[in-house]
């Protein structure tokens, strides 16, 4: 059990291994996730599904990125 909660706990650690693969492992998931919805046999609908697809993920990264910077960006002076 120990070693369980020493992986979880350096999973959030910058200077982890285990930090770089679970990143690795989430970027994997998101790429195959797009990879998947886009597959169509109809070459424009497939175009269509990819751009609506990367659109809405670049806007979920900004968003998303933006909130928490602004949640955890605060530095008391």
């Amino acid at each position: 059990m120990e070693i369980l909660s020493n992986i979880f706990a350096s999973m959030f650690r910058l200077d982890s291994i285990w930090s770089v693969i679970v990143r690795g492992l989430i970027w994997f998931v998101v790429a195959t996730i797009i990879i998947i919805s886009v597959d169509n046999p109809d070459s424009d609908k497939s175009l269509k599904y990819l751009k609506s697809n990367l659109g809405f993920f670049a806007m979920f990264m900004v968003l998303s990125g933006g909130l928490i910077y602004l949640l955890f960006g605060y530095q008391a002076v």
